[in-house]
C-alpha cells in the first residue's frame, strides 16, 4: 500500500521511474486520467507554454506506464471509464483528451528514435492498444527494408489519393466485372495473400503480417499500367474502386503504407 501511495505520483518528469507493480500503475494511470478528464471537461486545457497542472506531463505518463509495463487495455476504454465517475458533471472532450494523448505519444515515440514518417503511419490509424504500437513501428521498420515496399507504398499512396476523391464505403467487388487479365490477376493474388494475412495479425506478428503483401508487388504495378481506374463504364469504374478499397483495407491494418512513400 505504501509503495502505491508513492509510486501514484510516478512519473513526475522525464526519464523518472514508473510504478513497480500492478497496484501501483492502476492507482497512477487512475489519478492522471481522473486529473485530466476533469480538467479538460471543465475547460482548463494547457495554451501555448502554459500548462499549470501538468497536464501534458499526467498525459506523457499515462502513454509511458502503458507502453513500457505493456498493459494490455484500450486508451478509449480508459478514458470512458475516466470519464463515467464524474456522472456526467462535466463537459464531454472525450475526442480532445484522446487527441491530446497521441500528441504525447508522437512526441515519445520520436524521441525512442523513430522518424515522423514511421510515427504517422501507425498514428493516422488511432491504435487504441497503445502497448502494441511498439511492435507495429518495430514491423513498419522492417516492411521498409523489403525490395517491395518502396513500390507497394507509392501503390498506397496513389490508391489513397483515388479513394479519396470518391464515395466507395460498402460497395463490393463483383468478380464477373473484372473484365482486364490484370485486375483479375490483383483480385487473385489479393484474396490469396489476405487470409495468410489476417493470420499473421491475430497473432500480433505484425511483421509477418506486413510481409505477406510482398507478393502483391508484381500485380499491383500491372493492373496501374494497364487498367484505367476511372473508366467511362460506371459499373466498372466503381467495380474497380472497389478493388482498390479492398487493398487498401487488407493492407492498411497495421499502419497507415501510403504515409511511408518518399
Amino acid at each position: 500500500v505504501a509503495d502505491a501511495i508513492e509510486d501514484h505520483y510516478k512519473p513526475r518528469f522525464a526519464g523518472d521511474s514508473l510504478p513497480r507493480g500492478n497496484v501501483g500503475c492502476a492507482l497512477s494511470l487512475a489519478d492522471k486520467l481522473e486529473t485530466l478528464t476533469g480538467l479538460f471537461g471543465i475547460g482548463q486545457t494547457p495554451t501555448g507554454d502554459k500548462d499549470p497542472f501538468a497536464l501534458r506531463r499526467h498525459a506523457l505518463g499515462i502513454v509511458r506506464i502503458v507502453i513500457e509495463q505493456d498493459i494490455a487495455v484500450s486508451l478509449r476504454d480508459l478514458l470512458q471509464a475516466a470519464a463515467a465517475a464524474f456522472e456526467g458533471k462535466i463537459g464531454d472532450t472525450h475526442a480532445e483528451l484522446e487527441t491530446f494523448i497521441f500528441q504525447r505519444l508522437d512526441g515519445y515515440l520520436r524521441d525512442q528514435g523513430y522518424t515522423a514518417n514511421e510515427v504517422d503511419s501507425v498514428l493516422s490509424q488511432r491504435p487504441m492498444m497503445l502497448h502494441l504500437v511498439p511492435r507495429q513501428l518495430a514491423a513498419v521498420r522492417a516492411f521498409m527494408l523489403m525490395p517491395e515496399a518502396e513500390s507497394l507504398a507509392a501503390a498506397n499512396k496513389r490508391v489513397a489519393n483515388i479513394l479519396k476523391k470518391t464515395e466507395q464505403n460498402g460497395k463490393t467487388v463483383d468478380r464477373e466485372k473484372l473484365i482486364e487479365p490484370a485486375e483479375r490477376d490483383l483480385f487473385a493474388a489479393l484474396h490469396s495473400a489476405t487470409p495468410i494475412a489476417s493470420s499473421r495479425f491475430a497473432e500480433k506478428d505484425f511483421a509477418g503480417y506486413l510481409k505477406s503483401f510482398a507478393m502483391l508487388k508484381a500485380p499491383v504495378d500491372a493492373f496501374f499500367d494497364s487498367v484505367m481506374v476511372m473508366a467511362d463504364d460506371a459499373d466498372l469504374r466503381n467495380n474497380r474502386l472497389a478493388l482498390l478499397q479492398d487493398l487498401r483495407g487488407a493492407m492498411n491494418k497495421v499502419a497507415d503504407i501510403s504515409k511511408l512513400a518518399s
